[in-house]
């Protein structure tokens, strides 16, 4: 497969991811007196997590970093189309987000409440990891000097 795929995938998780995060983001500041379109129960709720005491980190509501984290992604993944060289920067900015989903997964086991969009999210998250490594080990970790013959 062409490697410009894979950006065009990395490109489109992260509009997804941002368009989630942002939903996340007016959830928090405007709860709907019924309920965000994704509180199923007690214990499948977005609102149960945007509204907990966990919620911000900082003062700032948790759902803006993953705003900044996905534009991030977005204009990492644009660098690296342009130059193999930050595939790897692409690859550690993806591992650093697996570690803050880990931590909102066990936040969410605190609470005892799945997230809904926040699951997505984590999936973006996923899925984006997955793609940069592959990127790395197909297009530039075998160009490097120490993998040629």
């Amino acid at each position: 497969m062409n490697r410009k795929y894979f950006f065009i995938i990395l490109l489109f998780l992260s509009l997804l991811g941002f368009l989630t995060s942002t939903y996340l983001i007016y959830n928090h500041y405007y709860p709907s007196l019924r309920g965000s379109l994704c509180d199923i129960t007690a214990a499948v709720s977005c609102s149960v997590i945007n509204s907990g005491i966990y919620s911000k980190i900082a003062g700032i509501p948790v759902a803006t970093y993953g705003v900044a984290w996905f534009v991030m992604l977005g204009l990492l993944s644009g660098y690296s189309w342009k130059k193999e060289s930050n595939i790897s920067k692409l690859v550690w900015w993806n591992v650093t987000g697996l570690l803050f989903v880990f931590y909102f997964i066990y936040i969410e086991f605190l609470l005892s409440t799945i997230c809904p969009l926040c699951t997505v999210v984590h999936v973006l998250v996923l899925a984006s990891l997955v793609i940069s490594i592959i990127l790395y080990k197909h297009f530039y970790k075998s160009k490097l000097p120490s993998n040629q013959n």
